[in-house]
């Protein structure tokens, strides 16, 4: 995704920037380990793993999975808005293709953010004081004995602005590539300008991956005729979001 670079100058001016309060760290050295996270798939995998440093998903024999790792914040109900960080590491043979991160007001309902991204400090608006759950899903191609690991994850608040003496000069966003989903049936339209590849990935409103394939150009996709429900269809381009829809199967 096509993202604002700031040049820092070196003159007088001033700035706002957010306060931080950290109220989550995992992980690395922050001396707090995974205890209270609820992680999964724990049948498919061989073997999950924690320690102080991180939790860890063994393969024996490949595979592709979403690892998932979910923690309930109610601390979250008074904070208008906050930032997630969530990184996931390979180990030993795999690759971690994308990394989706996800809120919910009840365990139940996921909404995917839509900047997600590995390793990256994403800003969440939660102006309704009603988020209450996280949720980080790492999407992983395992070869024989692959491991990946979840080695650290931090919430913080961001507070009331604080002015400083930098001045910060951004530059013109670059436009987004434009992608256009329509859907009849169980038929999936992508029209699209784009002749470079890109992703279709579909996840219910629980935050379960339940299509994923890769594309280039408009195409017209027969879904599975055994999803039902609602799901939202999103489009990722060179690793980042570049559109998203809500859809409605019968």
């Amino acid at each position: 995704m096509a993202r604002s670079i700031l040049t820092l100058l070196i003159m007088t001016g001033s700035l706002s920037i957010f306060s931080q309060t950290t109220l989550l760290e995992c992980g690395q050295n922050s001396g707090q380990n995974f205890d209270g996270w609820y992680v999964s798939p724990h049948t498919a995998l061989d073997a999950i793993e924690f320690d102080d440093h991180g939790t860890y998903f063994f393969s024996e024999f490949g595979g592709n999975y979403d690892l998932s790792m979910t923690k309930k914040m109610d601390d979250l109900a008074n904070v208008e808005t906050f930032s997630l960080l969530f990184n996931f590491d390979v180990l030993h043979h795999a690759i971690i293709e994308h990394v989706v991160y996800y809120t919910s007001i009840d365990g139940s309902r996921w909404t995917p953010i839509q900047s997600s991204k590995n390793n990256t400090v994403i800003e969440v608006d939660n102006s309704g004081f009603n988020i209450k759950y996280i949720r980080a899903i790492a999407t992983v191609s395992f070869e024989n004995n692959g491991k990946v690991s979840c080695n650290y994850a931090k919430v913080t608040e961001l507070g009331e602005a604080l002015n400083t003496a930098l001045y910060l000069e951004e530059e013109p966003l670059e436009k987004i590539p434009a992608f256009y989903i329509f859907s009849h049936a169980h038929t999936l339209n992508i029209e699209t300008t784009i002749d470079e590849p890109y992703e279709v990935l579909i996840t219910a409103l629980s935050g379960q991956i339940v299509y994923r394939e890769t594309f280039d150009g408009s195409n017209r996709i027969d879904l599975p005729f055994d999803l039902t429900g609602v799901y939202i269809v999103n489009i990722i381009y060179q690793s980042d979001f570049a559109a998203t829809k809500k859809i409605a199967l019968q």
